[in-house]
């Protein structure tokens, strides 16, 4: 088997330190967030739902958005129900719609974890980059996304009522 051009080779190597300097930074902050008591997997949905309009979006939303299985994030949201920190609660209009919702103890957690999120940004992060280099980063990201189908622009969850033609997916009691 013939190696790859040197071209290939370079393009692999900067991608490996690419996605090696994501998950240096991402750990070192998980390292940080221990001081909370908390993960990083819980981290990551309670900002998701601190930044959500009324602090609530739908679990399958949540999930997507973490790249986690609907079965994966379950059983994530799960413990973080378990442990007060989400409240989940059917949609009126759609009964197979399920949110996710910050409590109390939720929304305390997560704006004391965003401000030590954004210590770390300011201390590790712009320490080493300047914010030009990070908006460019952001920008790259952001076309980046687009390799997984990701949608472009408003992508808020919202409730429409059934086609007359669609068929009822209620059971009739």
């Amino acid at each position: 088997m013939n190696a790859p051009p040197d071209g290939d080779d370079a393009l692999e190597t900067a991608w490996a330190s690419l996605a090696r300097a994501v998950d240096a930074v991402q750990n070192s902050f998980a390292r940080r967030l221990e001081t909370l008591d908390m993960t990083l997997p819980y981290f990551s949905v309670l900002t998701l739902l601190f930044n959500a309009d009324d602090q609530r979006l739908p679990m399958s939303k949540i999930a997507r958005d973490l790249a986690m299985t609907s079965g994966g994030f379950t059983k994530l949201a799960d413990r973080m129900a378990r442990d007060g920190l989400i409240d989940r609660r059917g949609s009126s209009g759609d009964r197979r719609v399920v949110f996710a919702a910050l409590t109390g103890p939720g929304r305390a957690l997560a704006g004391r974890a965003n401000d030590a999120h954004r210590h770390f940004l300011r201390e590790e992060v712009l320490d080493r980059i300047s914010r030009d280099e990070l908006d460019t980063l952001r920008d790259i990201a952001d076309r980046l996304a687009g390799i997984a189908g990701e949608p472009e622009g408003d992508t808020t969850f919202v409730l429409s009522p059934r086609q007359p033609d669609e068929p009822e997916r209620r059971s009739r009691d």
